[in-house]
């Protein structure tokens, strides 16, 4: 469609697929055949396409030497191309055939130095290195030697890097490879030497200033002296020491095994929480016991004794089942924890941590006084994922049981509102009624009192009626 003339816009019309997916499949074109066929049959996620036109653009050959590592066997590598691209080319590189060449733009070490024959001179230098090293910190085991931004900057405008998001410029021309050593070599023997001196100078400062009558040096205070300094060398290597160990998790840990027992039991015990410690003031282990005593105490057989009463005729009183003390959480925390130690795989130990925890998310609390019902645990997570993947693992495990009980619960909450809207309903109506009868009395009261006024007033019109006819006879 593309070769015809039509846009981008007008194939994704033409096809019924959104924009956005016809752009990705022109992107799969430019990639090798043998790419292109690792996607379509779902070995290669097409999410990675972007990580390897980035190669491809930069170093075909090496584009190429990567396909070959990843259809040789090596698909399980491929999942990890779009998170890690930088370790899957270190494992293509340390695999491969040793034609194609790329390195990581970061730490400088021996290995380079060596493998890169870079003449007398550069090795010297780097000798250099070391000695001024050991000269600032005896205990050095290592040279510190970096490329800066401005060997990088050279390395990206002859335009032989390739740079990912979580990963240090990965340069794939050997001789430019080589200047750039020789030249972070040189630039770090300089900066060594200016650290030599200026603490040489300090310590010459520091003995003129006694041969010229000072006071005698204090030894603790020189000792605290020579510790600041040698702290503050310390700093300024920690800021290269920190990027080491972003690379080193990134390239390493970032992905890991999910049947590694010893994964497994980092987020499975952490999740779970300290021991319990029985102290007001510390409330340690305060999670493990909720668990143990709003889960496990209520859906294991063991903790709960049938108690309920018998009658005099001999027939059973209403069910009681007596659950143990609440506040002593000990024998439901010793069920737990050795219910949980007892797995012996990384699945295993995952399942069990899940049965410890939706126990006491769905446990009901209808089996113990109202004192003791507490709300279930909130698993707060980044977008309420974990509360969600939670429901989601329980959900096909729950009783039917469990939601008949539920159900029944909650018409049981919803007649009571209704009986007492309509008790409310009636109240109002029986007031209102009420009110109206007072109201019509009061209205009759108030007519008898005028009528009787009007009597009144006549019998006083005859009484004066009479007096008169009395006076004119």
């Amino acid at each position: 469609m593309l070769s015809d003339g039509l846009t981008e816009d007008g194939a994704a019309q033409a096809l019924g697929w959104p924009k956005a997916r016809v752009t990705a499949r022109m992107k799969l074109l430019e990639l090798p055949e043998l790419a292109q066929q690792m996607v379509g049959d779902g070995r290669l996620a097409l999410s990675s396409v972007e990580q390897l036109r980035a190669i491809g653009v930069v170093s075909p050959p090496l584009l190429d030497a990567l396909v070959a590592y990843l259809a040789d066997g090596n698909e399980w590598a491929a999942e990890r191309l779009t998170r890690e691209p930088g370790w899957v080319l270190d494992s293509a590189l340390r695999q491969g055939n040793g034609k194609v060449f790329a390195a990581h733009m970061g730490r400088v070490d021996s290995h380079d130095v060596a493998a890169l024959r870079l003449g007398k001179k550069a090795e010297a230098a780097y000798e250099r290195a070391g000695e001024l090293t050991r000269a600032l910190d005896r205990y050095a085991y290592h040279i510190d030697m970096r490329f800066d931004e401005s060997e990088t900057d050279q390395a990206r405008a002859a335009g032989v890097v390739i740079e990912f998001e979580r990963s240090s410029p990965i340069i794939v021309d050997r001789s430019l490879y080589r200047e750039l050593v020789k030249s972070a070599i040189t630039r770090t023997v300089a900066e060594l030497e200016a650290k030599v001196a200026a603490r040489e100078e300090e310590r010459k400062a520091s003995r003129k200033s006694q041969s010229n009558g000072g006071a005698p040096a204090d030894p603790a205070a020189e000792a605290e002296r020579e510790h600041r300094q040698r702290m503050r060398e310390l700093s300024d290597q920690a800021h290269g020491v920190n990027l080491d160990v972003g690379a080193g998790l990134l390239n390493g840990l970032s992905t890991v095994d999910p049947a590694d027992i010893t994964v497994a039991r980092f987020f499975v015990y952490s999740l779970l929480g300290s021991d319990y410690d029985d102290s007001p003031y510390t409330q340690q282990g305060e999670r493990i016991a909720r668990l143990a005593v709003s889960g496990i105490r209520l859906v294991i057989g063991e903790f709960r004794a049938d108690v309920t009463k018998t009658r005099k005729d001999g027939s059973k009183g209403a069910l009681r089942i007596d659950y143990g003390n609440g506040r002593e959480p000990q024998e439901p925390l010793g069920w737990l924890w050795k219910y949980v130690d007892a797995a012996k795989t990384a699945g295993e130990l995952y399942g069990r941590a899940l049965v410890v925890i939706c126990a006491e998310q769905y446990a009901t609390r209808l089996v113990v006084p109202q004192s003791q019902r507490t709300p279930a645990i909130r698993w707060s997570s980044h977008k309420d994922l974990a509360g969600k993947a939670l429901s989601k693992l329980a959900g096909p495990h729950l009783p039917a049981s469990l939601r008949q009980l539920e159900a029944a619960v909650k018409r049981a909450h919803e007649e009571r509102e209704r009986a007492t809207e309509r008790a409310r309903a009636a109240a109002r109506r029986a007031s209102r009624k009420d009110a109206a009868a007072a109201d019509a009395a009061a209205a009759a009261q108030e007519e008898g009192a005028d009528a009787d006024v009007e009597v009144e007033v006549d019998d006083m019109e005859v009484d004066e009626t009479e007096e008169a006819d009395d006076t004119e006879q």
